[in-house]
């Protein structure tokens, strides 16, 4: 078959790299990809079209005879491509434009999860900027988290610590815009406390399968510093969820999301992503992503012992197979991010781009290995960093200390001016 790709980054190289190593597959395309892609994948197609150009995604999974889409980003799920090309007859992997809705509108999630019974924290919602500040000032909450309600590329959830902390986000976002224009309706919660996970299904609108679980390292700099980021690393599986758990999280999250949104006329398929705290009264749900996630593609698809594909083909059909579970290597995974000088961009400085990429004449990845690209170009024959995260390495082995110390030996061969990187990705796990 031949296999379409949707985005950009390291989540994308990680899925294309999957699929290029299935022999369910003939080709594989990715747009708008980067330019590392295919230092490692020479064989890959890279066409340059947005990734909410829904028109133009649909002409050229036409034009190029496309068997199976996958969708990488929140903003194509959010620009409906999957409603378009099922219109059309063509097989992709994803949720409709309103199933997406768990990740798109963080006041939809709440109410599905408060309707069906899905642990989360407590909450209230509001369209006036005043009646948030009195909630704030008069509530009983010390600790809360503002939340924009809708898409805001990561950065729409504020922690606060103080009442002080929560006014300023609640007129940061509702009345200087910060986010944009968009920002009128919010959501202010308890702060729940205790340990972040992140679990993955492959769901078919009814049925789902469980995928594993990543622990992401979201700050910029070591000891949980600095600003949140897209994810600076990555450890798989986590360790704060045993087995028992892991059925706990089946039956109390997954399965009445399933349950609730076909009864809602809303069935979700491909990928749910449930960000997860571990609370002293137990687990906790504080979003859903509606896609697989960044960095944690990038752990969980290299501990795969088996082709995904015909999962993604089954999942896009609605006929996943029932009673059987995808198989996982009993191994552990380890991924660092490298990111640009500057990157977030929210500590005054600049984003940089253009510093070329360097490795040393050692660098030789085993096939335990892997280098995903993300933040990338290429100008006559250097690989130079685009801004945001450049690029990222997995390390697979039999122990979680063994898994790190390789990535970071390889992570230590690269260099490019001002890059960022963290030095602790799973020291908790030491």
């Amino acid at each position: 078959m031949k296999v379409l790709v949707i985005g950009s980054g390291g989540r994308e190289h990680a899925l294309c790299a999957h699929f290029m190593e299935s022999p369910l597959v003939k080709s594989v395309m990715v747009t708008p990809g980067n330019a590392g892609m295919k230092e490692t994948l020479p064989e890959l197609k890279v066409e340059n079209i947005s990734v909410t150009d829904t028109e133009g995604l649909l002409r050229l999974a036409l034009r190029e005879k496309i068997d199976l889409t996958m969708v990488g980003p929140e903003a194509s799920l959010e620009s409906g491509v999957v409603d378009l090309f099922r219109e059309k007859g063509l097989l992709i992997v994803g949720p409709t434009k309103k199933a997406a809705r768990l990740e798109s509108s963080k006041s939809f999630a709440k109410k599905m999860m408060q309707k069906y019974n899905v642990p989360t924290a407590s909450y209230q919602e509001f369209f006036d900027v005043e009646e948030a500040l009195r909630f704030v000032e008069e509530g009983l909450l010390s600790k809360m988290v503002v939340k924009c309600d809708g898409l805001a590329a990561g950065k729409g959830v504020v922690v606060c610590h103080s009442k002080n902390e929560a006014r300023i986000a609640v007129l940061s976002l509702m009345k200087e815009k910060l986010l944009g224009e968009n920002t009128n309706h919010i959501i202010i919660e308890e702060c729940l406390e205790g340990m972040e996970v992140s679990a993955f299904a492959l769901c078919d609108g009814e049925h789902f399968t469980f995928l594993g679980t990543a622990s992401d390292h979201k700050r910029l700099r070591d000891n949980d510093q600095g600003p949140n980021t897209g994810g600076m690393g990555v450890f798989s599986p986590a360790t704060i969820v045993s087995e028992e758990e892991q059925e706990w999280i089946n039956r109390n999250v997954f399965h009445p999301m399933m349950d609730g949104m076909k009864k809602e006329g809303v069935p979700f398929s491909g990928i749910l992503f449930a960000g997860l705290m571990k609370t002293k009264n137990g687990f906790k749900v504080l979003e859903f992503n509606a896609r697989f996630g960044d960095p944690e593609t990038q752990v969980l698809l290299p501990l795969l012992n088996e082709d995904l594909t015909p999962w993604l083909v089954a999942s896009a059909k609605g006929e996943l197979p029932q009673n059987k579970m995808i198989e996982r290597k009993k191994m552990k995974a380890v991924h660092v991010v490298m990111a640009a000088h500057g990157y977030p961009g929210t500590e005054g400085v600049l984003v940089r781009s253009g510093d070329v990429i360097h490795f040393s004449k050692s660098f030789n990845l085993s096939p335990y290995d892997f280098l995903f690209y993300a933040g990338v170009s290429k100008e006559k024959g250097d690989l130079k960093t685009k801004g945001g995260r450049v690029l990222g390495v997995t390390s697979l082995a039999e122990t979680y200390t063994y898994a790190r110390a390789q990535a970071y030996d390889y992570v230590e061969q690269i260099h490019f001016d001002g890059a960022q990187y963290r030095t602790d990705i799973g020291k908790c796990l030491l």
